[in-house]
């Protein structure tokens, strides 16, 4: 499946508007083979892309410098953008540092989340006739598909509990508090809040000393434009060390990063990981 728009053109200007992690970093990967005109804002520091991109293709702004990152995109005549990695959640709300102009912006929001503020930025970039593309983009190899992801045997997944771990996590999503949890025989251990999957990894195994499976899924109104869900390596390690033992992903919404490594790695520590 194709996430791009039907008339992307890679030779236009494009720039990866980055933050924390490999996620930048393996779209960066792709980016710079595919599109000549590619280039890197980063809106925190990432060794990575630092390694794997020329010193005149990098921009660090921070994402509260608005007007600055936008001059930049209106002088580079970027006709699209991607946005990809992690923001630490604290810096939009405590650590922003903004500009005049996000001050202003920011004095416009009756609501002031990740949402609404994501959603304020995409608005300023399609002023300038920027499309503002969905993440998924050069990302294809490394979304979940359905069905057995590893080759795990003994893990068997009772169907009717996944079933009710999915309906309830969907719910979840969708009042806005988090897109993972983690079960056990029929029960919610812990659901996925402001701290993110890791700590709620933590916290099960804190808990709970039987063996659980973790379901992730995308809201019913996701915007792949700035947030996808993730898995990677890191959270497969925390997972093993809290005795979670199985892994159902949402499939076409989902992204595993580093994919075929992961999946590998799971094999080996015999956790089940599936799309559904």
């Amino acid at each position: 499946m194709s996430y791009f728009p039907p008339d992307f053109d890679a030779t236009q200007p494009i720039a990866l508007l980055a933050g924390r992690g490999r996620y930048p970093y393996l779209i960066w990967q792709e980016m710079r083979q595919k599109c000549p005109n590619a280039f890197i804002i980063a809106f925190e520091p990432n060794e990575l892309l630092e390694q794997a991109a020329n010193p005149d293709q990098i921009h660090p702004k921070s994402v509260g410098q608005v007007g600055a990152w936008l001059k930049i995109l209106k002088q580079k005549q970027a006709r699209y953008v991607i946005l990809a990695g992690q923001i630490p959640p604290k810096k939009l709300f405590h650590g922003l540092i903004p500009d005049l102009k996000a001050v202003l912006l920011l004095a416009k929001l009756k609501e002031k989340n990740a949402t609404t503020i994501f959603g304020t930025l995409i608005k300023e970039m399609e002023a300038l006739d920027i499309t503002v593309l969905d993440a998924r983009c050069f990302m294809e190899t490394h979304v979940v598909s359905k069905g057995d992801l590893t080759s795990v045997h003994g893990r068997k997944i009772n169907s009717e509990e996944l079933q009710w771990a999915i309906k309830t996590c969907r719910g979840i999503a969708d009042l806005d508090i988090g897109q993972s949890l983690i079960v056990s025989q029929g029960t919610v251990i812990v659901a996925e809040a402001f701290d993110g999957t890791d700590a709620m990894i933590e916290r099960a195994g804190s808990i709970c000393n039987r063996p659980m499976g973790l379901v992730k899924l995308a809201k019913n109104t996701q915007d792949f434009r700035y947030d996808v869900p993730t898995f990677g390596m890191h959270t497969l390690q925390e997972m093993h060390k809290s005795g979670i033992v199985w892994a159902a992903l949402e499939s076409d919404c989902t992204i595993i990063l580093d994919k075929p490594e992961v999946l590998n790695e799971a094999n080996r520590l015999k956790i089940r990981i599936l799309g559904f």
